[in-house]
């Protein structure tokens, strides 16, 4: 059966974070936002509002182009100070859940007069939750969900709302980025037009002829003329930078080139055009009398760039990452090719306590180790990390660090690197431990500044740590769920059918795709009697939904059935014990149940909870009546309904779950009268042959896109 609630689709979300990723501005990340809001959760409405230049307004930021999101989106402007429900999440960065609303009224009023609270009643809205949106540690706004049904979001729902509260966050901050980051080239292309860091004139033999006041305030040197300004450029660039120059000797073309240079407050990457000016304008061949041309400041350029491109690259690749290793693959090479370290650790834990710290490395060859840290506490290495991150650099810079973790950074200021950036890997409910990456700079101490040494750079990396605790977090929850799945697959695995002289059975289970464990399951049961009576109870049961939850209540019904069977095997007793421990236990999952015994003689006692009636061949292929009851733990069936037949000698009995029969594409009815037809042929076949054929044509042999659990059991008499 299928619940009427699906969890949230790990491929929905994966689906939108690679729409986040492309998201170009604030209204392209909304629109999806609202779109996966409207999809999972079923919301009567969805929006997201964000936090104002001032600080103090939550402002409603509507769709891309409406269209089937139209209405969403949509609202009226929040004071972070009014007693509203988007104002308390955005104050407390908690998310705010009302179940009512009768706790809408008790906690924020709601009512004539009552202004903002009384939009979501006039809405027809029964329900809420509201999740802050929070990058980089800060503010950015509120997603809101009014639902139409009471009782807000079930736990699935609520962690499927966090996942993509935190993906909108950051979707939105990297879309500011990108706006700030045309706005600066906007900035740049109008001040290149009034005139660049310097205009310079050089001569073939003398070098620099012309002043460069520019470059001057820049490096802080006095000197620039002839070759003294190449002492400033980066050793690595110089060779670059002087063959382009002979390109444009031997082409007589304008020589086009970017290097990084020394600056009074870190290195700075300089972009260059040097036009050849020939002695003989008309003589494409003569010789170059000199060269004019312009230095121009790009570095927040490309800084910007790079950063954008990073977390563009790093959202885009975690989107398809399949497994815990494969994020860490990502994030370890994404700070090497994107954040420019050359080397890179990531600190988690991996266990309970204080211990169980492992480090997973990556250098310059690409290849990632690990590391099982024995000297170091999850305590301290938190406390270490901080919350903003620490950044030591140089000699110094590591002398101050803590005794625990100093001999990691000395080892590594002994392979050549000089500063360090450590980040918190910070996810939005836990710290996971800590992000290190190593810079190298040149042999110069003024250069032992690193990437992370201003602020914006801090900032990025902060931002990108965090993305990346986020991925690590989901993924480290996905795949307990998916270690909880397996531990109660094998737990729950049926036994094999027991051996009966008198019976010939077969059973196939399959659970839905993608699913571990199931919630159906069929079984025979040898029962006690007097000497000479020779019984088994036939059963198959069906709890509503997949997964681990359908499977442990499987478990738990399947259980009590055992031991009621054996304390007195009548279908009435069996189904009337099994109402009385659901009423006891006060459960509200949906179980169906077929029971019956089976004599050697060929006398079949058959009740039903709500499940689908059997087939047999007795007297020609048919569905047994049996009363079809309700289903487990529904008040108002005395369970005294029971068939009483004999089936012929060697007749068969094939029960299944709806699994079999119901799908997205077939109706019940339509299934049932299919499967009556496929048994008419094979009725007499073993009850291998007669699974087998049904399972096959109703479903396919691998069952690869079976929506529901499909449990089938036949059994003939010998």
């Amino acid at each position: 059966m299928e619940s009427p609630t699906a969890p949230p689709s790990l491929e929905l979300l994966h689906r939108t974070a690679a729409e986040l990723a492309a998201a170009l501005d604030v209204r392209d990340a909304v629109t999806s936002v609202l779109h996966a809001g409207r999809d999972v959760v079923g919301t009567n409405t969805c929006g997201v509002a964000l936090l104002d230049e001032t600080g103090t307004l939550l402002v409603p930021t509507a769709p891309r182009d409406g269209g089937d999101l139209a209405g969403l989106g949509t609202g009226l402007p929040v004071p972070l100070t009014s007693a509203t429900p988007s104002a308390e999440a955005a104050r407390t960065l908690r998310p705010v859940l009302l179940r009512d609303r009768t706790e809408l009224a008790a906690r924020f009023g709601a009512g004539p007069g009552r202004g903002l609270n009384d939009t979501v009643l006039a809405l027809g809205e029964h329900s809420w939750a509201m999740y802050p949106l929070v990058a980089r540690g800060r503010l950015v706004g509120v997603l809101r969900f009014g639902l139409s049904r009471e009782g807000s979001l079930d736990p699935d729902e609520q962690l499927f709302a966090a996942t993509l509260a935190d993906q909108c966050a950051l979707a939105v901050e990297r879309a500011r980025l990108l706006e700030q980051a045309r706005l600066a080239a906007r900035r740049y292309r109008t001040l290149a037009e009034v005139g660049s860091l310097d205009v310079f004139t050089a001569r073939p033999g003398e070098g620099m002829t012309s002043d460069l006041p520019g470059w001057r305030a820049l490096t802080g040197r006095t000197d620039v003329s002839g070759r003294a300004w190449q002492t400033d450029v980066h050793p690595d660039d110089l060779p670059v930078v002087l063959d382009r120059f002979y390109e444009s000797v031997r082409d007589r073309s304008t020589a086009r080139f970017r290097f990084r240079v020394r600056g009074l407050a870190g290195w700075r990457t300089i972009a260059a055009v040097a036009v050849p000016v020939l002695a003989d304008p008309t003589d494409p061949t003569s010789e170059i009398a000199e060269w004019v041309g312009s230095l121009d400041d790009v570095t927040e350029r490309v800084r910007t760039r790079r950063q954008t491109q990073t977390q563009h690259a790093l959202t885009a690749a975690l989107a398809t990452a399949g497994g815990y290793e494969q994020v860490l693959d990502v994030v370890l090479r994404a700070c090497l090719d994107g954040a420019g370290a050359v080397r890179a650790v990531i600190t988690v834990a991996e266990g309970q306590g204080e211990t169980g710290l492992v480090a997973h490395r990556m250098g310059a060859d690409r290849r990632r180790t690990r590391t099982e840290l024995t000297e170091v506490t999850r305590s301290g290495v938190e406390a270490f990390a901080g919350e903003r991150g620490v950044f030591p650099v140089g000699a110094a810079g590591v002398s101050a660090l803590p005794e625990d973790v100093r001999p990691y950074f000395e080892a590594g200021a002994r392979a050549g690197e000089t500063s360090w950036a450590v980040l918190p890997l910070a996810a939005r409910t836990r710290r996971l431990g800590t992000l290190v990456l190593a810079f190298t700079a040149g042999d110069d101490p003024a250069d032992q500044a690193a990437d992370a040494r201003e602020s914006e750079d801090r900032d990025f990396l902060l931002t990108f740590a965090r993305q990346a605790a986020t991925a690590l977090d989901r993924m480290q929850l996905l795949e307990q769920q998916r270690d909880t799945a397996t531990v109660l697959a094998e737990a729950l695995r049926p036994g094999p059918l027991p051996a009966v002289d008198w019976l010939a059975t077969h059973r196939v289970a399959q659970t839905s795709a993608g699913v571990a464990v199931g919630g159906d399951w069929a079984e025979l049961i040898p029962l006690p009697g007097a000497q000479g009576e020779e019984r088994v109870a036939v059963v198959l049961g069906d709890v509503m939904g997949r997964g681990a939850r359908a499977a442990t209540v499987m478990g738990e019904v399947r259980t009590q059935v055992r031991t009621l069977a054996h304390v007195d095997p009548h279908p009435t007793a069996v189904l009337r014990g099994l109402d009385a421990l659901a009423a006891a236990g006060g459960g509200d999952d949906l179980v169906t149940i077929f029971y019956a015994v089976l004599g050697r003689d060929g006398r079949l006692l058959a009740a039903s909870a709500g499940h689908l009636p059997p087939l047999t061949c007795s007297t020609g292929p048919h569905y047994l009546d049996v009363p079809p009851g309700v289903p487990v733990g529904v008040e108002g069936d005395a369970r005294t309904d029971v068939l009483d037949v004999r089936l012929d000698p060697g007749s068969a009995l094939v029960v299944f779950s709806d699994g079999l029969v119901e799908t997205r594409t077939r109706s019940l009815d339509e299934g049932l009268a299919q499967v009556l037809e496929h048994f008419r042929e094979t009725a007499r076949g073993t009850p291998a042959d007669i699974v087998g054929t049904l399972v096959e044509r109703m479903v396919g042999a691998d069952g690869e896109d079976v929506d529901d659990d499909v449990t089938v059991l036949a059994v003939r008499l010998r």
